[in-house]
């Protein structure tokens, strides 16, 4: 059983980087990739997948969630969409659209020390960050709804 969480772990995880990945290049087609506040948006994308996989692991578990298991669950599905995401603007910024890099480097408080690599350190902490709040949020939600009273 525990191989097949795992398995749905990568899954969610490649989608939901898929969903980010699209989510930039829309932004990047429709002229809007220099709004750099239009990344809060990815927060969403990740709440999304870190309820879907601890509601999976719930149903897993016979409708009983552990706080530790959940909170890892949502922890490792934030890091793992984030990875992955991360290695795309990493490529995205060292070899595809470099004027994007300088963009931001000209443009963005502390500009001066980013480069392609730093950016992808800072969307995985952001999405680690991220992921973090909200297993914590969504255990303390789940855990009211699973115990009346």
């Amino acid at each position: 059983m525990e191989k097949q969480s795992s398995t749905s772990l990568y899954k969610v995880a490649g989608i939901t980087a898929l969903v980010l990945i699209v989510f930039f290049l829309t932004m990047k087609f429709l002229n809007l990739v220099t709004i750099v506040e239009l990344r809060f948006v990815n927060f969403f994308f990740l709440m999304l997948a870190v309820r879907y996989m601890l509601l999976t692991k719930r149903a897993e578990s016979d409708g009983k969630l552990e706080y530790l298991t959940g909170m890892v669950t949502g922890f490792m599905t934030a890091l793992m969409s984030s990875l992955f995401f991360a290695i795309f603007i990493f490529l995205y910024l060292s070899y595809i659209d470099t004027g994007l890099m300088q963009f931001i480097i000209e443009t963005q408080p502390f500009g001066n020390y980013l480069s392609p690599g730093a950016s992808a350190i800072i969307i995985i902490l952001e999405g680690v960050a991220s992921g973090a709040i909200l297993s914590f949020a969504m255990m303390h939600l789940f855990n009211r709804d699973s115990n009346p009273g």
